[in-house]
């Protein structure tokens, strides 16, 4: 087996695809074209060694959320094991400033759990692989973190889902608000389109979580207008795809 330092450190994809967060970024009124070129780029050739932050701390409150009787103990044991991840003999200052920040998130959750207004929905953790909006040129991953549903008296199933999203610095900002409301718009068009077996896709219950703003941002009711912007997006995305080049550095396979 190569050494690891001798692994390639980046990864080449071939068909037009961004993540819901990507494709947020990409249609906020302040991204600069600049900032567009490089969000294709970044998904072009996206980094193999990026380890997702919060990791721990999103388990943590999936769990939490998962679990029926709404146990504080999923979310005190998360604490213990991330207190002693930052403690561990030999951590890097990335794992101690993702432990603590992962901490700093489970706190801000539970102080504003009440707020947010998950204690009397149905959520539900989701496992395995999860298939790619593709209703554009342009595929968008939207990685829910769980399902939530609800069963009205004498009425039919309703469905939707949630993301949670980890930042700390711009959670009040015009930017910030705009793109979680596309990311939830995102979520419901992702439950119309593969949860739909479970119930009707329901705005309502679809939210993009602000965990340190304890916001949990919904579609917008003009969602159905942003939805062509994302449609143009994502041909725009798509019509530049083999247009933009590798980042300094590159070492991955030979783009096409």
């Amino acid at each position: 087996m190569a050494p690891t330092e001798d692994k390639p450190k980046f990864s080449y994809r071939a068909s037009p695809q961004l993540s819901a967060n990507q494709m947020a970024e990409y249609l906020s009124p302040s991204t600069s074209s600049t900032r567009r070129t490089g969000i294709i780029r970044d998904a072009r050739f996206p980094k193999k060694s990026i380890v997702a932050q919060y990791g721990m701390g999103r388990e943590g409150l999936v769990n939490f959320l998962g679990d029926g009787t709404r146990s504080y103990g999923h979310l005190a044991d998360a604490v213990v094991a991330l207190e002693k991840r930052e403690a561990k003999p030999g951590a890097s200052t990335w794992m101690k400033r993702d432990s603590r920040g992962s901490i700093e998130a489970i706190e801000a959750f539970q102080r504003h759990y009440n707020k947010l207004g998950f204690s009397k929905l149905d959520c539900r953790p989701v496992h395995g692989r999860q298939p790619l909006l593709d209703l554009w040129p342009t595929r968008i991953s939207v990685s829910l973190d769980f399902t939530i549903h609800r069963q009205p008296v004498g009425g039919k199933k309703a469905v939707g889902g949630a993301v949670l999203l980890f930042s700390k610095g711009e959670t009040s900002t015009n930017a910030r608000l705009e793109r979680s409301k596309i990311i939830a718009g995102l979520l419901h068009t992702y439950a119309g389109r593969f949860l739909e077996c479970m119930g009707d896709a329901d705005p309502t219950l679809c939210f993009a979580v602000d965990v340190f703003g304890g916001i949990a941002h919904k579609p917008p009711g003009s969602f159905v207008k942003k939805l062509r912007n994302v449609a143009d997006a994502c041909d725009e995305i798509a019509a530049r795809w083999r247009t933009v080049r590798p980042p300094s550095g590159y070492d991955g396979p030979e783009p096409d």
